[in-house]
């Protein structure tokens, strides 16, 4: 096996356009190495000659997280992790300038890594196939530089992991809320041990701004005024009632004990000129999507206070819908604190949990089945790639064995139920996971096809469908039954059953072809089901089972497979459909004790003795039905003919005749009485037995022991 990197695509590669590209990292430091990854990112490192104790690296600030979440500087002789500090600064712009200093004694040089968002690598594959069972594997990474900076020889590398990898917000300053507690005692009290005097009511918070008690005043009253204050379902109407009390009265405000920010950004919610703030707050909510919760505060002298609190959030809530916020991005508190100056405060809602997200799964695919497995390919020497350009990477050349064949795989949405596919099966002879990627089939110098095929584990065997040529043709049929497998109780005739229901597919092949055709059956067995009389040389490929079949040529072949679905039945014996039921199970010859087998194969008997016997009654009943229709017409003749001189001859024949039918009518009325008699009989024997009927083994009677004296 021989691993390479080759850039066969240099300068001359399609070029992206201006919206693929990221901002680069400026440093001083020079990118040495670059591994891309399958979930979106790449790992950096760079090395850097150190002039003086400090390195400026310049990150855009959509990579700054990222950056940050993985940066790691060493001494590169060394290897040590160093300690790093930069400023805070407030990000200004689309950069984030980083001056690091370094601790003392400096290195002489550093080796600066991270990892930033990249696109993901895309696997090709060619398979060349060549007699005696031997082909070429061939592996391609395409490789896309879109970090804004060239890569002059770097060594460049692609990578496949289970690693997961998200987005978490470091580089902002976060400041968390507090409770101020007062005291009225002039001693200080230490806290209990173990725990806390205090609940912190909120976490992290980013403060927008604060708004002066007046103005949202003002802005409530003019809202009012207008007739725009319908509270939008947030505040009930005594809130309401009791909150204008307290705007509108305007008396004197009491020193207030509990401020809502200490350095809050205070702005005006007046008309004209002093609205701005909150339409640039609305313009960036928007932009954003930000979700932004509004805090109302009370004055000293109002006696709701959470009414009051509430009046003064929907006020500026109101305002801010009234610019365009959708309503589902806001939401008020009534906090119901008294502020001696702040009427609201709005902060960002910020997410309940960093989580990372899980990549996007294609419609149709099962994530779930894919094989684990990682994979780690760096090219020996070092390339160049311009930005804005694209590589194709070789990743891997080497030997395997390869088989053609015909797969069938009427499971797929792309399959087929009428035809098999061509195909070829080969191993993946590396320690390393294949990704799901395209795979081009060649034999020497010709193009076969081309095949799409999940990730395939080391050491593995993969089949790859390429083309379709109607040579075998598949015609299946499904047909389903039950057989009981156990009883499991009787109960004068209802028996209460484990029964399991069998389907059974049916496929036939046809060869048209003039040679022989080895098939591969992919088969699904259904949730709940289960393989009946697997072959033991099956094998599994997502979840479904692989069966060779091969079919001669211009000849046909039957392949059946059933499966089975436990289930709990009840059946009558009292009626013919749960007679026939327990006749198959007792041909069947299920485990069962001797005694019962026989009670059951008597009853089995007696119900088809009572079947034919009813079966006879109803013949004889038609019988006597016509003999009474005859005697009926021949009587009616013989009437008739009693005024025709001269017939006396014909009247004695007839009348002859109705007394034989009369003599068949009369022992057809005994048979029937008799048969009658019988099914009573037999019915109530039936009965009998049934009622004996039990899955209990009976005990033989132990006899009494005499006690008479002697």
């Amino acid at each position: 096996m021989r691993l390479a990197a080759v850039l066969v695509l240099a300068s001359s590669t399609l070029t992206f356009g201006c919206a693929s590209t990221q901002k680069p990292i400026r440093t001083e430091a020079a990118l040495g190495r670059v591994i891309i990854y399958r979930n979106g990112v790449a790992y950096f490192e760079r090395r850097a000659r150190v002039k003086g104790d400090e390195l400026t690296i310049t990150v855009p600030a959509e990579r700054v997280d990222d950056f940050l979440k993985s940066l790691t500087v060493q001494d590169a002789a060394t290897g040590k992790s160093l300690p790093v500090s930069y400023p805070t600064v407030l990000q200004q712009g689309d950069e984030v300038e980083m001056t690091i200093k370094l601790p003392h004694p400096v290195p002489k040089e550093l080796k600066v890594s991270y990892v930033t968002a990249s696109p993901a690598w895309k696997p090709s594959y060619r398979l060349v196939m060549s007699d005696g069972g031997k082909a070429r594997l061939e592996a391609w990474a395409v490789v896309d530089n879109v970090s804004g900076e060239d890569w002059k020889a770097v060594t460049v590398g692609v990578g496949s992991t289970s690693a997961l990898s998200f987005k978490y917000d470091l580089k902002s300053v976060r400041m968390v809320e507090r409770e101020t507690l007062g005291g009225g005692s002039a001693v200080a009290l230490a806290p209990p041990t173990g725990g806390s005097p205090y609940e912190v009511k909120s976490g992290e918070v980013q403060v927008l701004g604060n708004f002066r008690m007046a103005e949202v005043d003002n802005l409530r009253e003019r809202r009012s005024d207008r007739g725009g204050d319908d509270q939008r379902g947030s505040v009930s109407q005594e809130q309401t009632r009791t909150a204008h009390k307290g705007i509108a009265g305007k008396k004197p405000m009491a020193k207030a004990n509990n401020r809502p920010s200490e350095d809050p950004i205070y702005y005006g919610a007046g008309g004209g000129q002093s609205a701005a703030p909150l339409a640039g707050l609305a313009k960036r909510a928007l932009k954003n999507k930000q979700k932004v919760r509004i805090e109302g505060y009370a004055r000293a002298d109002e006696a709701d206070k959470k009414g009051a609190s509430w009046a003064r959030a929907n006020a500026v809530k109101d305002e801010l819908i009234a610019n365009g916020v959708p309503p589902s991005q806001i939401e008020t508190v009534a906090t119901g604190k008294v502020s001696s100056r702040d009427g609201v405060r709005l902060v960002a809602v910020p997410e309940s949990e960093a989580r990372p997200e899980q990549a996007k799964t294609p419609e149709g695919s099962d994530s779930s089945a894919e094989p684990i497995g990682s994979a780690y390919f760096v090219a020996p020497t070092p390339m160049n790639i311009e930005k804005d350009h694209s590589a194709m990477v070789s990743i891997m050349t080497t030997n395997t064995r390869a088989e053609s064949l015909y797969y069938y795989d009427p499971v797929s949405s792309r399959g087929s139920k009428r035809f098999a596919f061509r195909a070829v099966r080969f191993e993946n002879p590396s320690k390393y996971t294949l990704d799901s990627g395209p795979f081009t089939v060649y034999s020497e110098n010709q193009f076969l096809g081309e095949g799409l095929s999940e990730a395939i584990p080391p050491k593995s065997s993969a089949f790859i469908p390429y083309a379709l040529d109607k040579k075998v043709l598949v015609d299946p049929t499904v047909d389903t039954r039950e057989e009981i497998n156990r009883l499991v109780t009787i109960e004068r005739g209802i028996v209460r059953t484990e029964t399991q229901r069998i389907r059974r597919t049916k496929l036939s092949f046809v060869n048209r072809g003039q040679s022989a055709a080895k098939v591969i059956v992919r088969h699904a067995v259904p949730q709940g089901w289960k393989l009946r009389g697997a072959d033991k040389r099956a094998e599994k490929l997502r979840g479904a089972y692989l069966f060779p079949v091969n079919v001669p040529a211009k000849g046909s072949v039957n392949l059946e497979i059933e499966e089975s679905m436990p289930f709990e039945k009840t059946i009558n014996i009292n009626d013919d459909t749960g007679v026939k039921q327990i006749a198959l199970f007792l041909e069947a010859r299920k485990a069962l004790s001797p005694e019962l087998a026989t009670q059951l194969d008597e009853i089995v008997k007696m119900h088809r003795g009572l079947r034919d016997k009813q079966s006879r009654i109803a013949t004889v009943h038609r019988q006597m039905n016509d003999y009474r229709a005859r005697v009926d017409e021949i009587h009616v003749q013989l009437v008739t003919l009693r005024k025709v001189p001269n017939a006396q001859k014909l009247s004695r024949h007839l009348a002859q005749k109705m007394e034989e039918i009369s003599d068949r009518l009369q022992k057809a009325t005994i048979e029937v009485t008799d048969l009658e008699g019988q099914v009573l009989s037999t019915r109530i024997s039936l009965e009998d037995r049934l009622a004996e009927l039990s899955l209990e083994e009976k005990k033989p009677k132990e006899k009494l022991a005499d006690t008479r004296s002697p």
